[in-house]
């Protein structure tokens, strides 16, 4: 399209609106009918592609039927010249102008928070509309959200915002829309030779978008394998931005430290949409920004709730103990003489019931079914040194952090012993010899080799070169168990593991108020061997970072409200979808590995990060 072309097909050309790498957009007005629309007219070499065109003409009919207020609406699609395109709803102001979010923000500024959320809500909303829709084999999603596809139109009363370019991006394709930017940068920067500044807006632009992607479409040989959680994430990434005009890159500042006007925390909302791991990101957008972003004047009114209950359990206690037996918080040192309990080892090896086809079956004419054997072997356990924790009244979760880690309060635990480390690779391998293999009685899985550094190869167990001593990955709750079981312990409650993590202390993180990466292994690329880092006051290593470890509770958000009531020996809801998953992880930001910080996950799921350590009662 040039300028000297008025007319496209029916369509009288008014402006040109914009361009990008799906296409360039006009405002036209039909011929005979005298209605402006907006047209997209998709670029040559792509009409010209016949991937393209089998994939458009398969596809954009599930596109076309997207009909929600804030996405925008396509009324027809057509051909002209070789060159498709696409008639939609014109989001232009006064001026027959479009402005995106990208020149609504350099123009406006830092919004105000009000706005931040009424975009938020307005997008989340038509991404959680579109993620219902059938698209192929699978299920609509944008995957190129970013400044320039969000269309703003504001009035005095609200303000507005369109998302645009739905799904276009699954119809090119990731490698061509890759293709298509590239080649609009190169262009942008060979024609304006010698103008730098517009060589880097344009530089500027192609990283901008590229900011937005997710992790998992920036590997190569991956992109068309995504789904819908890269939308959460790019989300995420427009969370931040809105809110403190930079992207989220590296080790980056939370919202609340950057900005102290905000009236909402939004730390763990940005938090659990830039989760790196896609099974660990929400898919429910609407109601996960409704759950987790929480106002201050409701959290005061939490805080306030919290220390009337405290005062009041306080003040039970000081009737209730003898004046030489006020609260207090137990020094490891104080019962020397406890010692764990170590039960029989049992080991719940899959079993087999005889063949119910038997009956069936006639002498000498067919051969009868016999379930193969599996082999087992007597294989002794290389047993962790534990460490004892003195029972006692301590204090659990964080009047400061997530929803689900408040209200902060007491809870009093009988003694309990913890391994000092990790269970390792070396470890679990005499558990898979001994089981003679990778399910439990229940069929259930209690590792997936692939996402472990054990391997069977020809029937025989092995550890990668190097990974002996390394925590092990990839092990399922049930998993954890069953090892537990074996050796005759069990796993640790959820507070009995950040009682141990915290020492008995009134701490951020194992090592105080803060933690460097000199102190745990965090923000990492990978395992490291147990015990590299130094341990905590209780004498236990690798309480941070390393590997998410398994707790024996199943979670529930709001759980602390009942563990507050019910303060003695918690051991979390009777049942419940997730278990609990404590400490953070080799490449967990910071945040994750603060002792109140609480993780879950389907038990039988299996993660490259997620391993365990066990727990046991003890006796005099």
């Amino acid at each position: 399209m040039t300028a000297s072309v008025e007319t496209f097909g029916d369509f009288t050309i008014v402006k040109e609106l914009g361009s990008g790498a799906f296409g360039s957009v006009f405002l036209a007005e039909h011929r005979y009918m005298k209605k402006q629309c907006a047209i997209k007219i998709i670029p040559g070499r792509l009409s010209s592609d016949p991937e393209f065109i089998e994939k458009f003409e398969t596809n954009i009919s599930a596109i076309s039927k997207l009909d929600h207020p804030s996405i925008i609406k396509i009324h027809n699609v057509s051909s002209y010249n070789g060159k498709y395109f696409l008639v939609m709803d014109p989001i232009v102001d006064s001026n027959q102008d479009t402005v995106n979010l990208e020149k609504y923000l350099k123009e406006s500024g830092i919004i105000s928070e009000k706005e931040v959320e009424s975009i938020l809500s307005q997008i989340a909303s038509a991404l959680d509309y579109a993620h219902k829709f059938p698209f192929g084999k699978s299920y609509l999603f944008h995957g190129s959200l970013k400044l320039s596809n969000i269309l703003i139109q504001k009035s005095n009363r609200s303000i507005r915002a369109y998302l645009s370019d739905f799904g276009l991006n699954r119809l090119v394709g990731e490698k061509a829309v890759f293709t298509e930017i590239a080649k609009n940068m190169a262009e942008a920067l060979n024609t304006y030779e010698g103008e730098s500044f517009i060589k880097e807006s344009a530089l500027s632009s192609y990283f901008t978008n590229f900011a937005f992607l997710a992790p998992e479409q920036k590997v190569v040989g991956n992109r068309d394998y995504c789904d819908a959680k890269v939308d959460t994430y790019s989300l995420g990434v427009l969370s931040y931005y809105l809110l403190t005009g930079m992207f989220p890159e590296g080790n980056f500042e939370m919202p609340s430290k950057l900005r102290h006007d905000l009236n909402n925390f939004w730390d763990d909302l940005i938090l659990k949409f830039l989760h790196q791991d896609p099974l660990s990101r929400p898919l429910h957008l609407v109601d996960t920004i409704s759950k987790l972003l929480i106002n201050k004047d409701e959290e005061r009114k939490l805080v306030d709730t919290e220390k009337r209950a405290f005062d009041k359990m306080q003040l039970s206690f000081s009737f209730q103990k003898s004046e030489d037996q006020k609260l207090s918080f137990h020094p490891l040192d104080e019962e020397p003489d406890l010692k764990p309990v170590i039960k029989p080892p049992k080991i719940d090896r899959p079993t087999y019931e005889p063949d119910p086809g038997a009956i069936f079956q006639r002498e000498m004419q067919v051969s009868r079914y016999e379930p193969k054997k599996v082999e087992v072997k007597e294989v002794e356990p290389i047993l962790t040194e534990m460490v004892v924790v003195s029972g006692g009244s301590y204090l659990r979760g964080c009047q400061n952090g997530a929803r689900d880690e408040m209200p902060r309060h007491l809870v009093s635990i009988d003694s309990f012993a913890m391994d000092v480390y990790p269970v390792t690779n070396e470890q679990f391998v005499r558990f898979i010899q001994a089981m003679g293999g990778e399910k439990d009685v229940n069929n259930n899985d209690i590792i997936r080799l692939r996402d472990s550094r054990i391997k069977r190869s020809g029937g025989k167990i092995t550890i990668e070169s190097g990974y002996s001593k390394h925590p092990v990955v990839g092990v399922t709750w049930y998993g954890a168990v069953a090892y537990a079981k074996w050796v005759g312990k069990r796993l640790p409650t959820e507070a009995e593991w950040e009682i141990a993590a915290s020492s008995g202390k009134d701490y951020m993180y194992p090592t105080g108020e803060t933690i460097e990466r000199s102190q745990a292994n965090f923000f990492s690329s990978d395992t490291t061997t147990v015990m590299s880092y130094p341990p905590n006051e209780f004498g236990i290593y690798d309480v941070a970072g390393n590997v998410y470890e398994w707790c024996h509770d199943w979670y529930a958000y709001n759980y602390y409200e009942t563990s507050l009531q019910e303060p003695e020996n918690p051991t979390g809801p009777k049942q419940g979808v997730y278990r609990v998953l404590r400490g953070g992880c080799w490449k967990s930001l910071k945040e994750d590995l603060r002792v109140a910080h609480r993780h879950r996950n389907n038990p039988g799921t299996v993660n490259g990060t997620y391993g365990f350590r066990c727990a046991a009662d003890v006796s005099k």
